[in-house]
């Protein structure tokens, strides 16, 4: 009786992302997937991805997690595809950035907020960047610092590169944000750029972390 040796493999062809048996090559383009560490994985997918055994095997492994698009190619705009594409590297990256740089606020509230062109898309960047801080065991606000009617039109008459550092003094001269609290700004400094740069404000300090 072969069956049951067959079936748990035909199960496994059966949400394999690949194309074959089960899948179309147009369907598989569906699908984003990325080969991370095992232990990144169990991050990102618990109980999904099995954890890796504490003593190790000897053998060094990893993982390919995809997630299937929710709308084909070609419904965004290449700027948006090429920054979405790859938003959880970037945000990882960003992230590590932030915690490396400054390991003494990782016992202050961080604060995420994003400047892009496109509130949709800001709002995937913002939700994919506090993931990223919460896996670096940092504790993360929704609260997003605000400014007066007046701060606000000073500051869009200003360069986008001054404009940031006066926000942050702003922020703190103003009270809305606090001394155990650290600002990770992700910001798209040109229009025609695909790179996510970002800047961290501590106590009305700025600084550019890429």
């Amino acid at each position: 009786m072969v069956l049951p040796l067959v079936l748990p493999m035909l199960m496994g062809f059966t949400f394999d992302p690949a194309p074959g048996l089960f899948r179309t090559k147009a369907r598989s383009r569906h699908f984003e997937c990325e080969r991370m560490t095992a232990e990144r994985g169990t991050q990102l997918r618990p109980g999904q991805v099995r954890e890796a055994r504490p003593r190790g095997d000897f053998v060094g492994r990893s993982v390919v997690v995809c997630t299937e698009r929710l709308l084909r190619r070609g419904l965004r705009v290449e700027r948006d595809e090429a920054i979405l594409s790859a938003l959880s590297q970037r945000a990882d990256d960003v992230a590590s950035a932030a915690s490396a740089l400054r390991p003494d606020l990782r016992r202050r509230t961080w604060l995420v907020d994003t400047h892009y062109g496109d509130s949709e898309v800001a709002a995937k960047i913002s939700f994919a960047t506090k993931n990223a801080l919460m896996s670096q065991g940092l504790p993360v606000s929704d609260r997003v610092p605000m400014l007066g009617a007046g701060d606000v039109a000073v500051l869009t008459r200003m360069e986008p590169a001054q404009a940031y550092v006066a926000a942050c003094q702003r922020y703190y001269a103003a009270g809305s944000m606090g001394d155990d609290e650290a600002l990770l700004a992700v910001v798209s400094r040109d229009p025609r750029e695909t790179v996510l740069h970002a800047g961290l404000c501590t106590r009305g300090q700025w600084t550019w972390l890429r």
